[in-house]
Parts: structure tokens; sequence; C-alpha cells
């Protein structure tokens, strides 16, 4: 038998059986480990990142004096209480000069003089010397009904060293009448206030007569001295900011109920419970990651129970913990027990590298008004990590949250809130908390080096000279890509199937490659290794699968067909063809159109009888097998186009011999002797090589015959003169024949006679006179037209 050349199949497979994932923790090589940073939203470079918000005492009221805010790369909550002040009015109790309508709170009664001072005092403010004053006034009830000339009326503060001037009345332009709205005059600047000095004080109001006639008089209703205070007062507001952190690789290690070893406990819905009997054991090891170190055990649930752990390759008793203790030999496994007393255990876990909150912060402004209750806080979830207290400076501190992170693995919610509770004498004060760093440490990324994965093979069945056989593998490596993955292959029996593999870049996928032994059948066993570069026995993918070659009786081979010929209408096409059988010298081969034969010498002869693409189908069959062949034959009709006569025709009769000055017809006929349609024609005539028309046909038929016209004078010199036609002068019609494009012949033209010439001179020479005399008129019309009309002498009436 002959190894049949180009029947290579290439094949992508789908038939695979897809192999399980590896789960993580099953990782074969870790590769290095380093710290990572749990949360970046500490840097507090994105308000977005944060949510604040604040409320006022007990109601969900925002808070009006605290705001907080993310700026400058820090979270910072602002207290700014404004002062708290209470007014007082205390009102004349006693006179020295006895008036008494002028004491008291206005009533409309009034004391009046026109000179005699109108004095009060007796101001008392029980209860409130203790408070800070801010001001002082003097509220005054009276009227000066009438205009001021000379007079004045003087409002005077004694009792406290010299009297002072409070304000004087004098030239007034109306009466002056406050009785229903008090004169309110500030004091501040006349006194150094104190309680005592206000209590002492006394208001005289003095009317100033000048000469004998007083202006008016001066009427006093209530005199009162109003003091604004600070008013101690008590409230809080809190506020705070959080964020939803989606931390994906926590360093914690959960266990469920459903893991480890249980001796006398249920799974219930709430987790371990003991069942009744002598005793109740939760036991699970705990593998430490590659570089890190275990940190805190936490254990989740009600009731009582006891933690032991012990390490790995240390003999003795399990050491007693409590829930967030440190575990000894943190790089060592630990071996776990839980003794569950009653109650219910719903997980355990073990952190690493016992994660921390470190927080750097200080508080500035006053914090004298604030109460022991002001405090700053931070958690984790619904877990409280640290309390500040509310005190100027700086703070820091650095807790374990371990246990704080959520068992659902779902978002972990860190929360800083901050409350103000304030009870102060009334002051101003502002109070601002600066978290300028918030960061969890224990993060850290291993880096795996896993074994590839591939897709497990099917077994394949195969046939006897069937050639080569292309099936993919896809497979995949952590780290290396497809194009550094080494595959060995092997065949159980190189005598059938000799196998190897290969990488195609273009599609970036491996292959197997199978390729039969010619004349050999049976079944082969494939061992595919696929190594991720390293060829490490412990990175490493192996397949087998089986291959089953059934022989074959060989089938004819048809070889030299090309996929596609071109060929003109008409012509012959003779394709040498090479057929055989290397089981077979009976070979019979027929085609599928009537004018495509095959000779003795197994030659196609094509012979097509219409244009077009044809499919041309060969079979080869030596009585078991069949083969076929298809080729396409593109068949093309050209037209072709000549000039099959000319005739020279005066008045509508054919001449040989012209004369001069002849008007004359030039018909050529143009056919198409070609198998196709031509179209857009352009015909040249040519007299002498001188072009003298060209003519355009726009379409001529195969087979057709059509005629031209070109008009022309004749111009003699007793000889032959030469006519040609040139049909499709600039070659833009493809023909299958180029070379018959022209015709020419002879015609004898005389020479013009004297005769003529003479005669003609005379009849030229009597036009020229006509058309100048004509030309003269006309010039002459035009001069008139264009001159100047007649001088008229005006016209004088005579009496």
């Amino acid at each position: 038998m002959m190894v049949k050349s180009g029947n290579i199949t290439i094949l992508f497979l789908t038939m695979f059986l897809l192999a399980p994932m590896t789960p993580i923790i099953q990782a074969d090589t870790v590769i290095s480990s380093e710290s990572i940073e749990l949360t970046s939203v500490g840097n507090f470079d994105d308000p977005n990142q944060w949510e604040i918000t604040s409320t006022s005492g007990f109601s969900n009221d925002p808070a009006d004096y605290t705001i907080g805010m993310i700026a400058d790369n820090e979270l910072s909550f602002t207290h700014n209480r404004p002062s708290n002040f209470e007014t007082q009015n205390s009102w004349a109790s006693s006179s020295v000069t006895g008036s008494n309508y002028s004491l008291g709170a206005p009533d409309t009664y009034y004391t009046w003089s026109k000179g005699p001072d109108i004095s009060v005092d007796g101001f008392s403010y029980p209860g409130l010397y203790d408070k800070e004053i801010e001001n002082v006034s003097l509220v005054l009830h009276f009227e000066i009904p009438e205009i001021l000339y000379q007079d004045t009326v003087q409002i005077l503060l004694q009792g406290n060293g010299p009297d002072k001037l409070v304000r004087e009345f004098a030239h007034t332009s109306s009466g002056i009448f406050r009785m229903n709205n008090p004169l309110v005059i500030e004091l501040d600047d006349l006194q150094d206030w104190s309680w005592n000095k206000i209590v002492n004080s006394q208001i005289t109001i003095d009317y100033v007569s000048i000469g004998t006639n007083d202006d008016s008089e001066v009427r006093v209703d209530s005199v009162g001295i109003r003091v604004k205070y600070h008013m101690p007062w008590y409230s809080f507001e809190n506020i705070k900011a959080n964020h939803d952190a989606n931390i994906e690789k926590l360093p914690i290690i959960d266990f469920s109920p459903y893991d480890g070893e249980k001796e006398g406990l249920d799974i219930e819905s709430c987790g371990l419970t003991p069942n009744g009997g002598n005793e109740s054991y939760w036991n699970f090891e705990v593998d430490v990651p590659y570089g890190q170190e275990l940190g805190r055990i936490h254990v989740y649930g009600t009731g009582n129970y006891s933690i032991g752990v012990i390490p790995e390759g240390i003999e003795g008793d399990f050491s007693p913990k409590q829930s967030g203790d440190l575990i000894d030999n943190p790089t060592e496994k630990q071996f776990v027990r839980i003794q569950i007393f009653d109650g219910c255990i719903e997980a355990a876990r073990v952190d690493v590298n016992d994660p921390r909150l470190i927080v750097n912060g200080k508080i500035s402004g006053s914090t004298n008004g604030l109460s022991s209750a002001s405090n700053l806080r931070f958690a984790i979830g619904e877990y409280l990590i640290e309390t500040v207290p509310m005190e100027s400076g700086e703070f820091s501190f650095n807790s374990p949250i371990g246990h704080a992170f959520p068992l659902d693995n779902s978002e972990s919610t860190i929360g800083i809130a901050s409350r103000f509770q304030w009870s102060s004498d009334g002051n101003a004060e502002t109070t601002v908390v600066h978290i300028e760093e918030l960061a969890i440490t224990g993060g850290f990324e291993l880096e795996y080096d896993y074994s590839p994965t591939c897709q497990n093979i099917a077994n394949l069945e195969m046939t006897e000279d069937e050639g080569g056989f292309l099936m993919s593998l896809p497979c995949n490596d952590d780290i290396t890509p497809r194009s550094g993955l080494m595959i060995q292959t092997s065949s159980s029996n190189n005598d059938i199937i000799r196998v190897d593999s290969l990488y195609s870049a273009e599609q970036d996928l491996n292959f197997i490659e199978l390729q039969t032994v010619n004349d050999a059948s049976g079944e082969v066993k494939i061992t595919v290794e696929v190594f991720d570069g390293e060829l490490s026995e412990d990175n490493k993918w192996t397949g087998v699968f089986t291959v089953n070659v059934a022989p074959i009786s060989d089938a004819p081979v048809i070889e030299n067909i090309p996929s596609i010929s071109y060929m003109d209408l008409g012509d012959t096409l003779n394709i040498p063809m090479n057929v055989y059988d290397v089981d077979s010298e009976d070979i019979v081969i027929t085609t599928s159109k009537s004018w495509a034969l095959i000779d003795e010498n197994n030659h196609l002869i094509l012979t097509p009888i219409d244009s077009g693409i044809h499919t041309v189908n060969i079979v080869a069959n030596d009585g078991d097998n069949i083969v076929s062949e298809n080729i396409t034959i593109d068949v093309s009709a050209k037209s072709d186009l000549l000039v099959e006569s000319i005739t020279v025709r005066k008045n509508g009769v054919d001449i040989s011999n012209g004369k001069h000055g002849d008007v004359v017809e030039i018909i050529a006929y143009i056919r198409n002797e070609g198998r196709g349609s031509a179209n857009g024609i352009d015909v040249r005539c040519y007299v002498n090589e001188i072009l003298i028309d060209t003519k355009r046909i726009d379409n001529l038929q195969p087979g057709s015959l059509v005629n031209t016209i070109c008009d022309t004078a004749l111009s003699g010199n007793d000889q032959d003169n030469e006519i040609r036609i040139f049909v499709d002068s600039t070659y833009s019609i493809e023909e299958s024949n180029e070379d018959n494009n022209e015709k020419q012949i002879l015609i004898f033209i005389s020479s013009p006679s004297i005769d003529n010439n003479e005669e003609s001179n005379v009849f030229i020479s009597e036009t020229l006179v006509m058309v100048l005399s004509l030309a003269i008129i006309v010039i002459g019309l035009v001069l008139v037209q264009l001159a100047p009309g007649k001088i008229k002498r005006p016209y004088d009436k005579r009496k």
C-alpha cells in the first residue's frame, strides 16, 4: 500500500469531559506571600466612600451644631456650639425723691417734673448673681410732650462712683413719646459691670429749666435695668460616619458546624447543640497559611463551652483558651477541641496575623463645656472596638478586630461615631475631632502555582490510512500561558499511531497530533502529560485515552485536479489528471458533464458549450470504494468584432472612383463573430490616415451585422486614396481575436479641374461684391440712427 498524501484531517474535538476544579485551599505550591491593605478608605481621599449623618438629642432631626466632612485627607467632626443667653429686666422698686408712680413695671401711671429730680433705685436679680454678665442696658418708659427750645432733660447713672451722663435731650424738634415703646440705652461703655454695681445703681431723670417759662415737662412711668447673661444649658448631639467595606480576602479561617469531627452533638438551625450524651466535643484542625501566623480563636454562640488548643508535634493536654485569646505557637498547625455543655454554638474562627484596627487622630479646640458622657467610638459591624474620651490632644489605638468580621462574608461596616454632650455655663465652644489615619492590618495575599488543568479526552475511533488527526487540548494554568505549557505525549504502539503535540499562536490553543501509520490497525493507548514549564511532578496534568484504528480498503486517488480553471467558450482544455488505486487497477472514471471526457491517459478533456461557472464532478470507482473530486470551470464568452466590408456611396450609388469635392458616404459593415455580446463599440473612419468621423454602436449581439456611415467630401490628387475603418480602436472590449478589428480599401480620386476653379472664382467675386454692398448699407443706417438731431431755432412769437 502507498501513503496517501494530502489526506491530513484537522479536527477540533468537542467530546471532552470537564475536569473538576481544584479548590484554592488545595493549591499545589505557594510561590510567595505579601502583606496587603485590607481597606484604603482610611486615607480619606474620597468623600464618596463615607456616609456621614447626625442627629440632635433624642430626635432624628439633623444636628444643629455638629457637622462632619472629609477634606485634606482626614475625617473631621466639628461641634460648634454658640453662646446661650437669657435677659432679665429689673424695675426700680424704691425712690429717694418719692417718685412712686415711676416704680415697678410700666402701668401708664407716671411721675412728672418741671425741675425737681426723679431718682429711682432698688434693682434686684434673685438667683442670677452667679451668672456671667454679657451686657447691661437701661430701659426707660417716659415722655417729653413739648418741644425743648432751651430747657434740657438729663438721664444720670449714679451709685457707683461719680455721676455718669447716660443721655441728654435738648433743642428737640418735637415732643418725645416713649411710653409704649421704651428707650433702651446700652450702659456697657459707662461701667465695668458686676451684679453688685447693678444692684447699687440709681437712675436720675433731671429736668433742667432755663429762664422763667418752662418749655415742657418730663413724665416717667417706669425705669428698669436689663441684664443679658450666659445661661447654662444641657443637651447632646450625635454624628457618625459609616463605610461599607467589601473586603474580599479577610485574614480569617472560619469553621461551620459541618466542618471537623463531632461527638455527642447535633446540628440544629442555630448551630451545634449537645444531644444529651456524656461528652460533647467538636474537633477541627487549623493549617497555617504560607508565611503567616495564626492569631486569636473566637467562638460564636450562646451557652457554656470550653476551648482547648494544642499545636502539632506537642505532647500533652489541650491548652485552655478563652474566646479572643491568642494561640500559642502561631506558626504551627493547631488542633482545636470545643466542649459544649449547653446552649448552641454557631461557628468558630481563627484569625490570621491578629488583624487590628489602627487609628491616629487628635481632638482640638475646647472641651470644657462637654460632659464625661461625650466620647468617640469605633466599630466594625455590630462590635464596638474602641472608645476614646473627648479630651483635647492626640489619641491613637491599636485594637484586635478578628472577631468583628461577619460570618456570612457580607460587607463589613466600619463605623466612627461621636457624641457631644454638653453641660456648659452658656459660653460658646468649638470642638473638632480629627481622624487622620485608619488602617486594618493582618491582610495577606498568597501567590499559588497550581497544576495545569485540561479537559479530559474521550476515546477515539480512527481508520487505517486516515492520516493526520489534530485534536484540541484546552488547558489552563494560573501562571504559565498556553504558549509556555510543556506537553509530553507517548503512544503504546508507534507502529500504529504516532503522537505529537503543537501550539497554535493564532488560536492560542494546544493540540495533540495523531498520525496513523500506513496499512496498520489496532488499539493504542495515548498518554498526555502537561507541565507548567518547570517539568515538576507536583505541577502536572495527566490524561490517558484509547485510539482504535480500524482496517480499511484503500480507495482510488484523484490527483492534479485544480480547484478552478478558466477557459474561453469554444476552446478545448486538457487537464492531465493522475488517477490511481493502490489496491486495484480496474478503475472506472466518470464525469457529471457530457462535454467533460476522459481519454485513454486519464486526461480530462473539457469542451464546454455554455459560458458561465460550471462544476464538474469526477468520480473514480474501484468496485469497493467511490471517490470524487470537483473542479470549477469558469467559461468566458467573448465577442470578436471585425470589419466585414467597406463601400463608398455617392447619391445612393456605390462608386469605385471619385472626383475632387464629391460628398460621399463611407459605409462599414461590422460583424460580431464571437460568443459574447459587445457594448459601447466605437468605429473610426480614416482617409489617408486622417480621422474624418467617429461612430458608436451601443450593442452588438453574437453573429449580428450592423453598418455605420461616415460622411465626408473627397479631396483628389489623381491617385488611389486609402479608406480605413478601425473598430474598437481603444481595445476597451475584451475579444477572442484582437487582430481583425481593421479593414482598408483604395479609391481613385481625380484632381480638381481649372474651369471649375475659374467659375468658382467668378462666383466668389460676385458674392463678395454683394456682401460688401449689403454691409455698407447696414453701416449707413446705423450711423443715421446714432447721429445727433437737427438744431432748431426757438420759436419767437411776434405780436
